[in-house]
């Protein structure tokens, strides 16, 4: 790991041979680490080598939201999949229809918004076109589950129409290929 962080700031770094020779890391006493990085930006080291005083900077990243919370419910919802699916199939009725119906339209929504935040980004595309791709991104979500919803609570439901697709057997297929 140290190598890679290494490899990757070697722009940064011009006196890299002595730079491991005194390496201090200047981290003021007596404070906690969110205190240290809620008020400062960056975190600074410093070398002396011989003659030579330099800096080298690595400035924190800011992030737009803590995803932390949002990983374990994503497992729990994937875990939650496993069981709802096979149950959906074997005894199909309304509410097991709507929880896999909620679930699977979270699971998409979750995948495909961390690939439109992670790909069209603002650096590349300008300020416009992310925004309006993570509203579009929303958009499919929604009526994805609205169409969901109504045909569980309007038709037959997502268990029996799967079931039912199950039971043809194909004859009128057979039926077209023989004429």
């Amino acid at each position: 790991m140290a190598l890679s962080l290494m490899l990757r700031n070697s722009p940064k770094l011009r006196g890299l041979p002595c730079a491991f020779s005194r390496l201090s890391l200047e981290v003021p006493k007596n404070r906690t680490f969110t205190q240290l990085t809620a008020k400062s930006n960056s975190v600074s080291l410093t070398t002396k080598c011989k003659t030579q005083f330099f800096k080298i900077i690595e400035q924190r990243r800011n992030m737009s939201a803590d995803h932390s919370k949002l990983w374990p419910i994503e497992k729990l919802v994937s875990i939650l999949l496993l069981g709802v699916v096979p149950t959906m199939f074997i005894c199909p009725n309304k509410i097991l229809d709507n929880i896999f119906s909620v679930a699977v339209v979270m699971h998409f929504h979750w995948g495909v918004e961390a690939c439109v935040v992670d790909y069209v980004r603002p650096i590349l595309f300008g300020p416009i076109i992310p925004k309006l791709t993570l509203g579009l991104v929303y958009l499919v979500s929604a009526s994805t589950l609205a169409a969901l919803i109504y045909f569980n609570q309007h038709q037959i439901g997502i268990g029996a129409a799967v079931r039912k697709f199950w039971c043809i057997t194909g004859t009128a297929a057979d039926n077209g290929a023989k004429n």
